[in-house]
């Protein structure tokens, strides 16, 4: 849980000389898994456990209030400012490739419009390209090949004139799969790239 704990709450620290301080923990929700936060003083804890819901540490000596609900309106509302300092999510996408080639496959092509909507989202972007393989054929080609697919994501980014404030290119080659398989065989979903925008 503790790496998620900064994405999936935010802390709220007024800074009012005539109060004392105080944090509100809120728990945003993450749209895949179940999280939690456990907030504690000397004296007591309150478990936050669902989305939206929320408590406030007023002194460590004393008990966290009792939970509040909150919906994703009235969060938004009150923790404006400290939602928007938190980075953004980010987005990926998988690209398909026609087997032995770093050709995109006719439904991939497709993509390459949500692709550049995507990084427009985020600009400037950082941008991780990853290019995959399936085990079919010998282990170093197919890395070479992960690359090169890779390589042609990234060509098609540099045409169109993207704004990045960071690109890497990378290959797994055969060594990341989504599908298991054994070696030598084709397999038309490890035959991507993904690529990550923040």
């Amino acid at each position: 849980m503790s790496p998620l704990l900064i994405i999936a709450a935010i802390a709220s620290i007024p800074l009012w000389i005539h109060h004392p301080q105080k944090t509100t923990v809120v728990l945003l929700d993450n749209g895949s898994t179940h999280n939690a936060v456990l907030v504690s003083s000397d004296t007591g804890d309150v478990l936050v456990d669902h989305p939206y819901s929320y408590t406030t540490l007023n002194a460590q000596n004393k008990n966290p209030d009792s939970l509040k609900k909150g919906d994703p309106q009235t969060i938004q509302e009150r923790f404006f400012d400290e939602l928007h300092v938190l980075p953004q999510k980010p987005d990926s996408l998988l690209f398909y490739f026609d087997a032995g080639t770093s050709s995109l496959s006719e439904s991939s092509k497709n993509q390459l419009d949500t692709l550049l909507a995507l990084i427009k989202k985020h600009e400037p972007a950082v941008i991780d390209i990853i290019g995959h393989s399936d085990r079919a054929g010998d282990a170093q080609l197919n890395d070479t090949l992960a690359l090169q697919r890779a390589q042609s994501v990234k060509n098609y980014l540099v045409d169109h004139n993207i704004t990045l404030s960071h690109l890497s290119v990378v290959s797994h080659g055969e060594n990341d799969p989504l599908i298991f398989t054994k070696d030598g065989i084709s397999e038309p979903k490890n035959r991507r790239v993904e690529v990550v925008v923040r």
